[in-house]
């Protein structure tokens, strides 16, 4: 008999940020990556194959909390070596994102730092997807204002075991979104106009980015834009079924 997988409940968000333009955002449970395939009738049994996903929940928290701390080495091992990778502020190869990690590490300033739910997996045969809500932090500057940006959406991975390892294949983003505080309590926050230029779901990320010199692709999976994420969904089944 196939296991019974828990709803997911929805966590709401706090913020400045305006809600998104869609007519309906996508739900939870819809922005969850293993729900794409959950109900395909190609998926396994997955009861009995809790020890595959505890090992592929472990590189996957490794790789996050390795970014963070600028642990390099440990990052870079964590990825296949035909990953590729797409956040707001990088799009390619696991290996090119490590060292795109590295050298802006490498610049200075406040490094960002991630907020990781718990992390939903499914496994066939020497394949997985997982996901997890996650909140993104970042400071920096923004109209000579010290702020505080809080991205937050849902990381979605692919994972394969290689030579009896699982590694990180594919990393993706999908962004609900975002909200803008200055650091100190009452220091005055005037937005730049283009901020409005923005899409929704990650606005005030694109802006303070775009000012850090990494700018943001206008395409990203989003609660605003339900088609990018059903994309997203229908390129990880067709993958992990292949």
């Amino acid at each position: 008999m196939r296991a019974r997988w828990p709803a997911r409940r929805s966590v709401p968000a706090t913020g400045r940020s305006p809600r998104p333009s869609s007519p309906r955002s996508p739900s939870a449970a819809e922005t969850m990556c293993t729900t794409a395939v959950l109900l395909d009738p190609r998926l396994p049994d997955q009861t009995g194959l809790e020890a595959e996903a505890g090992a592929v929940r472990t590189v996957l928290l490794a790789e996050r909390t390795a970014k963070d701390l600028g642990q390099w080495e440990l990052m870079a091992s964590a990825f296949a070596p035909d990953a590729r990778v797409s956040v707001s502020w990088f799009q390619g190869s696991g290996a090119d994102f490590v060292e795109s990690a590295r050298a802006r590490s490498a610049r200075g300033g406040s490094p960002s730092f991630h907020e990781i739910g718990a992390i939903s997996v499914v496994v066939r045969e020497n394949r997985a997807l997982a996901d997890t809500g996650c909140a993104v932090h970042i400071r920096g500057t923004l109209e000579d204002v010290p702020v505080d940006v809080v991205s937050r959406g849902r990381l979605c991975w692919r994972a394969e075991r290689l030579a009896d390892r699982w590694l990180i294949a594919g990393m993706d983003m999908i962004y609900f979104r975002d909200n803008i505080s200055a650091v100190e309590p009452g220091a005055p926050l005037a937005l730049p106009g283009s901020v409005h230029d923005q899409r929704p779901s990650y606005r005030h990320l694109a802006v303070l980015l775009r000012d850090m010199g990494h700018p943001v692709a206008p395409d990203l999976p989003g609660a605003d834009r339900p088609d990018l994420i059903e994309a997203l969904f229908s390129e990880q089944r067709h993958w992990f079924f292949s």
